[in-house]
């Protein structure tokens, strides 16, 4: 299968086309290339938690006291 080729139900339901699935281990995946930019974050990444959903967004803090 190529990548992008099926979609899941809640693919095709989302508008903002904001559900991505895919091969992590083909480097010209699409999911590949949105875990590779630098708004990818997962919660709790930085435990070692490992997991398997992640997001982008603007990540940014607002209280500079909080920096480490």
């Amino acid at each position: 299968m190529r990548d992008g080729e099926i979609k899941t139900a809640c693919q095709q339901a989302c508008p903002s086309d904001a559900i991505v699935f895919g091969n992590l281990n083909d480097p010209k995946s699409r999911v590949s290339a949105l875990q590779a930019e630098t708004r990818n974050y997962s919660l709790l990444g930085e435990l070692n938690t490992r997991p398997r959903t992640t997001y982008l967004a603007a990540v940014r803090n607002v209280n500079p006291e909080l920096e480490g």
